[in-house]
């Protein structure tokens, strides 16, 4: 398979997943509640940013346009989270608060990947991953809850968020490999990797 084909691929994968978000934001408008709803939205709005950011991390912004839009997304995107924890926190509905929370550390850490990517393979970036793994263990704890409790939308929710966090990893670890790539050409074992 060739580079250009893995790309499509991943791409699709991308458009994919990102448009069953969208249509989740109806289903929470049908079968849960508009705090769910909107909180959905909230996160779409994070998601789209976080996807813009780390899709080309070393890029600057190519106008003040740009970098202002991003900013207002983010500030209805974080408002919107914020006030739908708030509401969970109020009517004491403790796992979506703690699922609340819990994304938003996971947001911290991606914030911390974008403007102090760190270097690859040192202690401090084994210790931002092991906070992130285990966030990301903690998230998929409280999808494994919902399954159990035959909880299926909320179920059905989580996982596809987890699935699409991790879409964003990867754009954050391609770009990690690339820097290192260009600081240590030739990689660990100091011979060049083959290309498909």
């Amino acid at each position: 398979m060739t580079i250009a084909t893995r790309q499509w691929l991943f791409n699709g994968f991308k458009v994919s997943v990102y448009t069953l978000l969208v249509i989740n934001i109806f289903l929470y408008l049908r079968h849960g509640t508009l705090n769910e709803a909107l909180d959905s939205l909230g996160w779409v709005l994070l998601l789209g940013v976080f996807e813009w950011e780390t899709r080309a991390l070393a890029a600057p912004y190519v106008s003040g346009f740009e970098k202002a839009a991003l900013w207002v997304l983010q500030i209805i995107g974080y408002g919107l989270a914020i006030n739908a924890a708030r509401v969970y926190f109020i009517s004491a509905e403790w796992l979506d608060f703690a699922n609340a929370v819990l994304w938003l550390l996971v947001c911290a850490t991606i914030i911390y990947d974008v403007f102090v990517p760190g270097e690859f393979g040192t202690h401090e970036w084994r210790v931002r991953n092991a906070v992130k793994i285990g966030l990301y263990v903690a998230l998929g704890g409280i999808a494994v809850w919902w399954g159990l409790t035959s909880d299926w939308l909320d179920f059905y929710d989580a996982l596809l968020w987890i699935l699409c966090f991790f879409v964003i990893e990867l754009n954050i670890f391609k770009h990690e490999v690339e820097l290192e790539h260009a600081h240590h050409p030739g990689g660990a074992g100091g011979a060049p990797q083959p290309q498909d």
